[in-house]
């Protein structure tokens, strides 16, 4: 199987380093994939396919990192951005956009009252603990070891440059231990303001973990005994589970709600919603962002989130995510080796068994790269609804060929 080569990605990611701190920062950096294996800059998209500088094609299953729910350059999406642009963009006050946008959401979210906008996830679940802490007047804010929440102070797994004081009322426990949970609320009893979690466990590095009603039955029940607020942060699984909201899925009752990634389908905007014992609360919090207002992501946004409904995104999601696990796991099986396959369809998460510093993993989802599939070999995947079932056997074509070659050189 012929494979591909990078030179133009790695000549131009020296020239970053000149002008930009390591080149590429954050999660898209080469260096965070398997260096030499995977391009560096892309040029275009279309649906669930994206070409390189190279001009090497792949089948893309990071979505942009989830954000192409229903494919790139999907035309009626683009076509409800280009018209709002005609009409203008960021204004000096929000555009008649802002009714529509609030009162589709609003409306759509199971169990929610009110909603307001940003730009990044970090923005939204910033803004939630804030409230919370406001509405409650506690100070702690508990999350879930692995949980990823944003780039900001509080929530980042960064250490450099971040004084410890901004972490100082952050709690963390094991998503899968509730009597771990309720310790930790027994010792910090009358000063925890809210429990954040997302919908399901999805860590970078990590084995997914999907909860039932009766997990957030308990999880429910320890929020209400100690007055605190249940936060969802359904920025990654947003629109992908469930399009009234993760929290139906999983049967959750949250307070508030973040979402941001798939909701506008690539273009910038966050949200977060509430119920209404929280609106004053909200409203007495100080929130804001020139870009916020902005426009055409909002037009962006409902053409998106109508074409989910629409056209049955998240069920054929689900289909084409469980085909993909299935034949990964059985030639996986058929080979003799040990993985493990977790998450829901939608966006799994698969590694090796035993491969404790994800060489492996780096190696195959390497090779894979290289044969026009990109994978990552540290964080969960995504299925788009621009996905299609001839994309899935050509996917499982190469699988089958990777798994072969990590056999070859880990298991001799």
């Amino acid at each position: 199987m012929e494979t591909y080569s990078f030179d133009k990605s790695y000549e131009m990611f020296e020239q970053a380093k000149k002008y930009v701190p390591n080149g590429i920062y954050g999660p898209r950096s080469p260096l965070g994939l398997t260096f030499g294996s995977y391009p560096c800059f892309l040029v275009k998209g279309k649906g669930s396919h994206i070409w390189d500088v190279d001009g090497n094609e792949y089948i893309d299953y990071m979505c942009s990192f989830g954000t192409n729910v229903i494919g790139l350059c999907n035309e009626e999406v683009d076509a409800a951005a280009r018209d709002q642009m005609e009409r203008g963009d960021a204004f000096t006050l929000p555009s008649n956009r802002w009714n529509e946008m609030a009162e589709y959401l609003v409306n759509l979210i199971h169990g929610q009252d009110w909603t307001a906008f940003a730009k990044n996830g970090s923005d939204v679940t910033t803004y939630a603990t804030t409230v919370a802490r406001g509405y409650t007047g506690k100070n702690k804010v508990i999350v879930a070891n692995g949980g990823y929440h944003g780039a900001h102070f509080w929530c980042s797994h960064a250490t450099y440059g971040i004084p410890v004081e901004y972490k100082a009322h952050i709690l963390r426990f094991d998503f899968t231990d509730l009597e771990q949970l309720r310790a930790l609320v027994a010792e910090n009893k009358g000063d925890v303001a809210a429990l954040m979690l997302t919908p399901h466990h999805h860590p970078a590095g990590g084995d997914q973990w999907l909860p039932d009603a009766q997990y957030y039955a308990e999880i429910k029940k320890i929020c209400e005994d100690e007055k605190m607020l249940l936060i969802f942060d359904d920025i990654r699984c947003g629109f992908r589970l469930d399009i009234h909201g993760s929290h139906v899925y999983y049967g959750a009752d949250p307070d508030m709600v973040c979402f941001g990634k798939a909701m506008a389908n690539g273009y910038p905007l966050a949200a977060i919603t509430g119920k209404e014992y929280l609106k004053e609360a909200a409203a007495a919090t100080f929130f804001t962002g020139t870009h916020f207002f902005s426009a055409v992501p909002m037009a962006a946004s409902l053409a998106c989130m109508k074409i989910i409904e629409r056209d049955g995104i998240i069920p054929k999601i689900f289909a084409l995510g469980t085909k993909l696990q299935q034949g990964m796991e059985e030639q996986a099986r058929s080979m003799g080796l040990e993985i493990s396959y977790t998450g829901h369809p939608a966006m799994p998460f698969m590694r090796f068994i035993g491969d404790d510093d994800f060489s492996r993993n780096r190696f195959f989802c390497g090779e894979a790269a290289k044969r026009g599939v990109f994978l990552h070999p540290h964080h969960n995947w995504f299925v788009s609804g621009a996905h299609t079932e001839a994309d899935i056997d050509r996917t499982l074509q190469v699988t089958e060929e990777c798994f072969r070659l990590t056999k070859e050189q880990f298991y001799k």
